[in-house]
């Protein structure tokens, strides 16, 4: 089994996030992909944040149309932070034999080196690299396959690093929260089954 995994705070999961997941999966042919909110990231701070709740049910609402998609509480369920690198390990215990596909972006994968126990990270999953605008491929990186629109790109036994270019990501959780704090249209960008629950439960207001 192929599975990847999608990581973050979702606060909250936008069209970028699913454009994203179902490229790589397509790509890559994986069987499931696996979104993750995080219940507090280690490198963000909890105030402001919204409660893993309601980040949690946004993004299960946010995938239920697409088949092999899945929500994962194996974050928020521990009420802590938690590095990738230890997520990873416990997917391990929890589908022994897969092999995972960490999917991250250009922006974050910049910084891999300041992340806990980057080495051993490469040990657990492959990384998708999708580009966000004003972040190029970092030119040390000596591990990269470009993978533009291949389906049924195959993953090395050995963990390895993959650049989808082709996908850009280019909206923000961020500029979005402050769309919705302004009252301006979203509908662009976040799925109408999220918009609606952001609504009715008055977030970001």
């Amino acid at each position: 089994m192929k599975i990847a995994i999608l990581g973050g705070t979702f606060d909250p999961i936008h069209n970028g996030h699913i454009r994203a997941a179902r490229t790589v999966a397509r790509a890559f042919a994986v069987d499931e992909v696996h979104f993750v909110p995080a219940f507090t990231p280690p490198h963000k701070s909890r105030t402001g944040l919204t409660s893993p709740f309601h980040r949690f049910a946004m993004v299960a609402l946010a995938i239920m149309e697409f088949d092999g998609f899945r929500v994962s509480t194996i974050e928020v369920d521990r009420l802590e932070s938690r590095y990738t690198v230890d997520t990873l390990a416990l997917m391990h215990e929890r589908h022994p034999g897969a092999a995972f596909l960490l999917i991250t972006g250009a922006d974050l994968y910049a910084e891999i080196e300041e992340w806990k126990s980057h080495d051993r990270l490469f040990d657990l999953a492959s990384v998708a690299v999708v580009h966000r605008p004003g972040f190029s491929m970092r030119d040390d990186v000596r591990s990269v396959e470009v993978v533009r629109d291949r389906p049924e790109q195959p993953l090395s036994t050995t963990p390895r690093v993959y650049y989808l270019p082709g996908v850009d990501a280019d909206v923000s959780s961020t500029a979005l929260r402050q769309r919705l704090r302004n009252g301006t249209d979203v509908e662009e960008w976040i799925p109408p089954a999220v918009q609606t629950y952001i609504t009715s439960n008055r977030l970001y207001s």
